[in-house]
């Protein structure tokens, strides 16, 4: 079976340092967003869009991907920016109320 190479296998590693940077993503940035005066649910979509697009930016390309790999870096963070986002908007509308209001 052929591995696909836009996104590659994840490690345990890979894993465990994208929860990490989420976790403390969660934890730093709404502080640095509540000096916009935004509602709590906006500061935290776009600390979650910014976390996990950060963390899944970094596994693709630092962790996880290989030096014969490097032509796919650019669509892997396009990835990691779409993929964060969207989750970051699941998480919200889901978990947290109405993002407007």
């Amino acid at each position: 079976m052929e591995e696909s190479k836009l996104i590659p296998r994840i490690s345990f590693k890979g894993v465990l340092v994208f929860l990490f940077i989420l976790f403390v993503g969660m934890l730093v940035f709404p502080t640095f967003l509540s000096y916009f005066q935004l509602p709590d649910a906006v500061s935290y979509f776009f600390s979650a869009g910014i976390a996990a697009s950060l963390g899944i930016g970094i596994v693709l390309t630092k962790i996880d991907g290989k030096a014969e790999d490097k032509p796919y870096f650019k669509k892997r963070i396009i990835v990691a920016l779409l993929v964060g986002f969207v989750s970051s908007a699941l998480m919200t509308l889901v978990f947290g109320g109405d993002v407007i209001g």
